[in-house]
């Protein structure tokens, strides 16, 4: 399973937003190496279901343990999308 999924539904403004705003972070703290896998709802509803996500756009990350955890909505509050990514930043 990729450590991170975006969920979004097609090119909606705060979809649009959130592809950005991750981008723009994963490129801050170096990580140009991860992609977040995109999963469009509109496209593949039944994504929504298995992980449980029902809104978006929103973030998944998967922890090398297993763990998961959602940050939802279009990204924009950096601190808030920082401190989420921070596992990432310390694999490096």
């Amino acid at each position: 399973m990729p450590e991170l999924m975006l969920f979004v539904t097609g090119t909606a403004p705060r979809s649009q937003r959130a592809r950005a705003n991750i981008a723009r972070m994963l490129e801050h703290i170096h990580r140009t190496d991860i992609q977040p896998l995109e999963i469009d709802l509109l496209k593949q509803p039944e994504q929504g279901i298995k992980h449980s996500v029902f809104a978006t756009p929103s973030l998944l990350r998967v922890s090398p343990t297993g763990e998961v955890s959602v940050l939802y909505g279009d990204l924009s509050e950096e601190d808030r999308l920082h401190r989420f990514l921070s596992d990432l930043e310390r694999s490096v």
